[in-house]
Order: structure tokens, then C-alpha cells, then sequence
């Protein structure tokens, strides 16, 4: 097997090399966005009305709860169907290195190019959740160095750093960056990081925007804080920014340069709607720096991207059919999507703020949140407020995470003005929310 790895790497690099070449200089294909992506104008309702019939998804209900996992476009649907009808006619001819790098190499090189960055760096893996435990799992930290992270922080970070310090002993050093989640400042975290920040930290871990309050972290503003204080550290005691992109990705309208971090890691299959257990680890260094890696890669292990996506035998027509998903968001524009669901959450913000017991929990700001609604009904229970609504064909969430049990909701592009209207009537008639003046 290795000398047919060694002989592949040679012959195989020049063959994926002008796959992405015709990859990235790609026309982009139409489908049904076409009413988008074929205009400078601003986008219609009508547009994304277009958008939403991409996906096969139950018309009869409101879905707010994308964040959690979501429907496929069509370009997406069919291609993963394309990928899996070769596997079955011909399995081991597709399992052919050649055609695993040519595939692999496609969905990377489109990941690249939604972020703006080169190919090499950037590694596939299955969710948030792995990338995260690559990454904590595989950095190099010396001893008396710790991490520094917040009680904010996913569960699937708290246990990746956890394992981590049962295993060899490294410090976590946990800490609040806020008092009140929805009236929170930039300033109010920058000043709590900077204050937290030693000379024994070796490791920022930190969320783009947190899934137990919405708020949009000011990642940039930190990454340049860490920059600052690398300027007067050696390679050696360098800080190692790392984020947890994953309710950022497909929202916001950034380039990976834009985040100022070092490593970012983020699941595909919520905002961007890539097929499920697909994900991606950016790094800013497009070979191996400071991290071992925890899995033998079946690729090139040439670059970054080909050493730290896992090997193994995977769903390969999800894997493969990654590509489209970032193709699908480059048709509609970044800038069109940030537009459209920030424009949705400050909607549905304004219609709660009038219905009487509810709190909204997530700021007000675009600057300080995404796309993120999450609020509270007074003296109710988030559970009774969920189960409410999906006896009302509308799908939401309840949890009970660092700032306490709140309703999740998430606007965007499967959604339209009057569905968020109607949602906001359904609690202001809700049985549990009929008080007298």
C-alpha cells in the first residue's frame, strides 16, 4: 500500500491539480437561483422564493431550527445521488486514490474559495465536533503553558479540552466574558480577554457566536488583540488563536483572513447546507504547524489540508458533493445572504420586542449577533414555548445552556417575512402569554 500511496502522490497530483484548476475557473450553474446570482440588483422576495423551492423541504411548516441540521438544495441532492449511483455501478474503481483525491481535492478547493484562501489550507472532516477534537487534540503545548477559554463554550469544546487535560495535564483556564448576554459590548469582551490573557497562555479557544446565547463574538477585534501580544513572544510561547466557526459559516459575509485566527473549524451541513457529516478546519498556515495529527490521512499528506483530513473509508458522496454546497452560496453572494438573514433576525427581533412576557436574550445589534433569535416567555418554561409552537407547525428549540434556559430560534434563507409575523402572533395569543392589563 505504501508504495502504491508514493507512486499515486506523484501521478495523482498533476491529475487533481488540473481538476481544480477547472474547478475554480468553473462557470457557475444557474438552477433556480438564477433570479439572484444573474442580477446586481437588490434581491426580491420574489428572488428568494426562487431560493427556497431549491430545497425539498416540508412547505407546510415554519423551520427555525437550521441550526441544528438542514435540507439539501438540488445541486446538492443530485449531485450527492451522481456520486453515489458510480460507487454502487463500479465501488472499487471509485475508490481508486486517484478518484478519492480528484473528489476530495474538488470539495476543498471550493471551500477555499468561499473563504478565500489557498487549497492547502484547508482539511475535510465529518462535523464541528471532530475538527474541534483534531485541533485541541493535536496542538502542541509545552509544559507550564495552558488554554484559555470560556464557560460559553459549546460542550463539545469543554470535553475535547477536558479529555485533553486528563490525558497529559494541560491547564484550562475557564473564564465568564460577560454579565448580561443581550446587552453585552465588544468592548465589555475585549477588556475581559485582555485581562485574562498571561504569559502562560499558549492557546485562545474561543466561538464565533455562541449556541446558548446568539451573541456574535467580535473574533477580528480578538485575533488582533492576540496579534498584538504574539509581537513580543517567541515561536515557541506564540498564542494559537482557534475559533468555532460553525453559526457564522454561511451567515456572515467574511473571508478566513478577515477572522484574524489561526485555526477555524466549522460543520457544514446547517448555514451552508452542505450534506450531512461534512465539515472543514481552516488553517492559516498551509503546512502542519504546531499540531500533531490524531489520524493517518488516506491522501497526498503533502500540505495541511491533505495530512489533516481523516483517512478512512467515509460517506464519500457526501463528502464529494460538498463542492456544490459552497458553489450554491458563491451563485446566491455572500454579501446577498449575510443581507438577507441579518435582515429576517432584526425583523423578528421588532415583533417580539411587542409581544408582551417575551425577553429577547440575543442583542439587538448585527454587530453582536448573527443569525440567532433566542429569547424567553415570563414564568414559562422554554419546553411549554417549543411545544407550543410545534403544535403550531413551527419548529424551534429549547435549552438550557451558560446564560440559562431560553427558546432557539434562527430565521433565514427557508424563511419569509410573514411566516416570522405569524410566529410572533402565535405567542401573543399563546395561552400561556393571555394576561390581563
Amino acid at each position: 500500500m505504501d508504495d502504491r500511496r508514493s507512486f499515486l502522490k506523484k501521478a495523482g497530483l498533476l491529475a487533481a491539480g488540473l481538476q481544480l484548476q477547472g474547478c475554480v475557473s468553473a462557470t457557475a450553474r444557474t438552477d433556480g437561483a438564477a433570479a439572484i446570482t444573474g442580477s446586481t440588483r437588490p434581491a426580491t422576495p420574489d428572488d428568494w422564493q426562487q431560493v427556497r423551492g431549491q430545497f425539498n423541504i416540508d412547505t407546510d411548516w415554519t423551520h427555525l431550527a437550521g441550526f441544528l441540521i438542514t435540507s439539501h438544495p438540488r445541486m446538492v441532492r443530485d449531485d450527492i445521488a451522481a456520486h453515489r449511483d458510480r460507487i454502487d455501478r463500479n465501488p472499487a474503481e471509485e475508490m481508486d486514490y486517484l478518484n478519492i483525491w480528484r473528489h476530495e481535492d474538488d470539495s476543498r478547493a471550493w471551500a477555499a474559495r468561499y473563504l478565500g484562501v489557498q487549497t492547502p489550507q484547508i482539511a475535510l472532516t465529518g462535523s464541528t465536533t471532530e475538527g474541534i477534537g483534531l485541533i485541541y487534540n493535536g496542538l502542541v503545548i509545552h509544559p507550564g503553558q495552558e488554554v484559555l477559554t470560556s464557560e460559553h463554550e459549546h460542550y463539545a469544546t469543554k470535553g475535547a479540552l477536558s479529555f485533553r487535560a486528563e490525558r497529559d495535564g494541560t491547564r484550562i483556564k475557564t473564564i465568564r466574558l460577560f454579565k448580561d448576554p443581550h446587552t453585552v459590548t465588544a468592548d465589555e469582551v475585549l477588556d475581559t480577554l485582555s485581562r485574562n490573557i498571561s504569559a502562560k497562555t499558549r492557546v485562545l479557544a474561543m466561538t464565533w457566536v455562541h449556541s446558548g446565547s446568539g451573541i456574535k463574538m467580535p473574533i477580528a477585534e480578538i485575533g488582533k488583540l492576540v496579534d498584538e501580544r504574539n509581537r513580543s513572544r517567541g515561536e515557541k510561547d506564540r498564542i494559537i488563536f482557534c475559533v468555532d466557526g460553525v453559526h457564522g459559516f454561511g451567515v456572515e459575509n467574511v473571508n478566513f483572513a478577515d477572522l484574524n485566527c489561526d485555526y477555524f473549524m466549522a460543520g457544514t451541513h446547517k448555514w451552508i447546507f452542505g450534506p450531512r457529516g461534512t465539515g472543514i478546519i481552516c488553517s492559516r498556515n498551509p503546512q502542519v504547524q504546531d499540531l500533531i495529527p490524531t489520524f493517518e490521512s488516506f491522501s497526498a499528506s503533502e500540505d495541511f489540508g491533505t495530512t489533516m483530513t481523516p483517512g478512512g473509508y467515509h460517506a464519500f458522496e457526501h463528502q464529494w458533493a460538498l463542492r456544490k454546497a459552497f458553489e450554491f452560496h458563491l451563485q446566491l453572494g455572500k454579501d446577498r445572504v449575510a443581507t438577507r438573514i441579518h435582515q429576517l433576525n432584526s425583523e423578528f427581533k421588532e415583533h417580539l420586542q411587542q409581544v408582551r412576557g417575551v425577553q429577547l436574550v440575543t442583542p439587538a445589534s448585527t454587530e453582536l449577533s448573527a443569525g440567532f433569535t433566542f429569547f424567553r416567555v415570563k414564568d414559562v418554561a422554554p419546553e411549554t414555548v417549543a411545544h407550543y409552537l410545534k403544535a403550531n407547525k413551527v419548529i424551534a428549540d429549547a435549552t438550557d445552556r451558560d446564560v440559562g434556559p431560553l427558546v432557539r430560534t434562527a430565521p433565514g434563507l427557508l424563511n419569509d417575512s410573514a411566516q416570522l409575523q405569524r410566529v410572533a402572533r402565535l405567542l401573543a395569543e399563546a395561552p400561556f402569554n393571555r394576561r390581563t392589563a
